[in-house]
């Protein structure tokens, strides 16, 4: 079974599709994000994120997704929304998430439920 953060993300005019990153890798993924919104080749660095971040094996009926990153670049409007998430994870996050902020996003956070 393997926990599954799911990306939404707009940036720039660049849609790609949505993206599921294995939930271990969830803060390293908002840690490079932050280069990602200030780099001068917004596709070639989104193709980067994409190909160090989305998951490609199969998906198999036993993993499960966790929650959401929707990020919007244009709104300047990050949603975090986890309906469960390990408590390390979270901890984590909190550094990068607190850098978007400072970076001018506003990041909304809903989590239902920390685990150990």
């Amino acid at each position: 079974m393997t926990d599954c953060a799911m990306y939404n993300i707009t940036f720039q005019g660049y849609h790609p599709s949505t993206i599921c990153v294995v939930i271990d890798s969830l803060p390293a993924s908002l840690e490079l994000f932050k280069d990602v919104i200030n780099s001068p080749l917004i596709q070639d660095s989104m193709n980067e994120f994409i190909e160090e971040f989305a998951r490609a094996d199969e998906i198999m009926p036993s993993d499960r997704t966790l929650g959401f990153v929707i990020i919007n670049s244009n709104k300047k409007v990050i949603s975090f929304s986890f309906s469960e998430i390990p408590g390390q994870i979270m901890n984590a996050c909190e550094k990068p998430l607190s850098d978007l902020r400072n970076a001018g996003y506003e990041v909304e956070i809903d989590v239902n439920k920390i685990s150990q």
